[in-house]
């Protein structure tokens, strides 16, 4: 009996330094399959099918992942057997890591710097002096569009709001929407493609611009419905894009600028204060 329960404890003391390892070793993930020391996880299958979501046959799909997992590891596997040195890989890491680090530090200061004191002024003062950059090339509308049976209610009043288009319209047009069968968008503060309107339609953006140029609140019927098409303002093709829209852009393009003398100034203060505080040290041979 003494031995037996001698026995257990060992066993007990062996499992416990086992599943300790094991934690260590996948750091609380699921083996699915190894290959070798390799391990090849669930989170990882999972990580990547919710990165790249299938269009086909899921199953194949992660069977293929798995399979290329396979091959790609014992290949690497072999190569690093037949490697002679490891010397200039351990380089070229060193490089690439030297590389990453410096462009991560200078996009962080970048966005902390100089993106951050770009001016609303400065914006607009690229924006007018380069409006080639800024033309549009289909029109943009801002408004509303609304989509209903033949034989929804209050039609008549329906029309009413759409023009009209006061405070006290738009929110019947948003009560009528929540309670009826109806396509209801409104975007007067953002701009909308005519194309992506013409598309809910049974005309041809070419069809509805013709109607926009000589009405800016136009409805039309097809055999199942009425379309309500109201514009508070457009651009054609050849206009300049809104400033909201291109802001980012333009701020972009005015951080890019800036950039490579940020950078080096940056570098050049840094060096600086190397010298006056004796990090820099030369050696005579």
């Amino acid at each position: 009996m003494i031995i037996f329960v001698r026995v257990f404890a060992i066993l007990v003391c062996v499992m416990s330094v086992w599943s300790c390892k094991e934690e260590i070793v996948h750091k609380g993930k699921t083996p699915l399959l190894s290959v070798g020391n390799d391990f090849l996880y669930r989170e990882d299958v999972s990580r990547f099918y919710a990165a790249n979501p299938p269009k086909g046959d899921s199953v194949q799909f992660v069977n293929e992942f798995i399979n290329r997992w396979i091959e790609e590891t014992l290949f690497y596997n072999v190569a690093l057997r037949n490697i002679s040195s490891s010397t200039e890989i351990d380089k070229l890491v060193d490089s690439y890591k030297r590389s990453l680090v410096l462009n991560l530090y200078q996009d962080g200061l970048v966005e902390q710097q100089l993106k951050k004191s770009i001016s609303d002024e400065e914006v607009h003062a690229f924006y007018d002096s380069n409006p080639a950059l800024f033309e549009i090339e289909e029109p943009l509308v801002r408004g509303l569009f609304l989509k209903v049976p033949k034989d929804a209610p209050k039609i008549s009043s329906l029309r009413s709001w759409c023009r009209g288009r006061t405070i006290d319209d738009l929110e019947k047009l948003d009560k009528y929407s929540l309670v009826n069968n109806v396509q209801y968008e409104y975007f007067a503060e953002s701009w909308c493609r005519v194309a992506d309107i013409a598309a809910k339609t049974p005309v041809t953006e070419s069809d509805l611009l013709q109607r926009l140029s000589r009405n800016t609140d136009i409805e039309f019927k097809d055999n199942d419905f009425v379309y309500f098409v109201a514009v508070d303002s457009m651009i054609g093709k050849g206009g300049l894009k809104p400033v909201e829209l291109v802001e980012t852009e333009i701020r972009e393009l005015l951080v890019n600028t800036l950039k490579a003398n940020f950078i080096k100034e940056k570098k050049q203060n840094l060096y600086n204060e190397a010298l006056r505080n004796g990090a820099i040290k030369h050696y005579d041979e």
